[in-house]
């Protein structure tokens, strides 16, 4: 079953941020993650979900999850990624409607 991730990000530091976007792009196609979205002007709901950035993607199953948040350039990538944002994020799975 198709896993998913939204994320919410705070950043503090566009440019070491954009630095992330770089170098995390490529593997994400290369891993075959699909981005349902990347908002960069989200407009919040609530007061807890006010963000920099939101992004939604998905991954073919919870074993493409793992598999991608474990390799090594995604890691890095990430370190990166931490230093310049705060981030707050879930991961679920797609709903299936009941036949």
């Amino acid at each position: 079953m198709p896993t998913l991730v939204f994320a919410k990000f705070a950043i503090n530091d566009h440019v070491g941020y954009s630095r992330y976007v770089e170098l995390a792009t490529p593997i994400f196609v290369r891993e075959k993650v699909i981005i349902h979205a990347s908002d960069e002007e989200p407009q919040a709901l609530s007061p807890d979900m006010q963000a920099d950035k939101v992004v939604l993607l998905e991954f073919r199953d919870h074993s493409h999850f793992k598999h991608f948040f474990s390799q090594i350039d995604y890691i890095e990538a990430a370190k990166i990624r931490d230093a310049a944002s705060t981030i707050s994020a879930t991961v679920f799975e797609r709903f299936q409607m009941p036949k």
